[in-house]
């Protein structure tokens, strides 16, 4: 699946926004405190996907890929789930143009009895962000630039 967003800020600032979050995460789940200067592919934390805190269920996050600042992919995997997220900022006359590209497989046995990996949304097309993407991301603009520093009118 893939979704499109046109923001009206810079193109460094949503990714400097979506690092943020994402280094809230890991110290939210392992208690480590990490700088956007660690980041590097390789980069793994442990992190409970669960809504229900009886039934956790732990997925192990992977950065895989990471240029500053206009691309990052990072791959979930649980059990028999995995699902790659990849996040382009691509900068523009009047703001910047952020594109989510999720792809999603599962873990089945093949017709010779191995354990392959079977897409089941692949990423390759467009699709509609729901209603709470599109609000997700119209708030995290307006945090972007409510917390850009301004220059001091004198």
């Amino acid at each position: 699946m893939k979704n499109t967003f046109h923001l009206k800020v810079k193109g460094a600032e949503i990714f400097d926004y979506f690092i943020a979050v994402l280094l809230q995460d890991v110290l939210a789940y392992t208690g480590r405190t990490v700088t956007p200067a660690q980041l590097k592919a390789g980069f793994t934390y442990q992190k409970n996907i669960s809504n229900n805190p009886k039934k956790p269920r732990i997925a192990s996050v992977r950065l895989t890929e990471y240029s500053y600042p206009q691309h990052y992919a990072v791959v979930y995997t649980r059990e028999n789930l995995r699902r790659t997220a990849v996040y382009d900022v691509i900068e523009e006359a009047r703001g910047s143009r952020f594109i989510i590209t999720q792809q999603t497989e599962k873990q089945v046995r093949g017709e010779d009895g191995k354990l392959v990996w079977k897409v089941i949304d692949p990423a390759d097309k467009e699709k509609q962000p729901s209603l709470m993407m599109r609000l997700r991301m119209m708030a995290a603009a307006r945090q972007i630039r409510r917390t850009v520093k301004r220059p001091a009118v004198v």
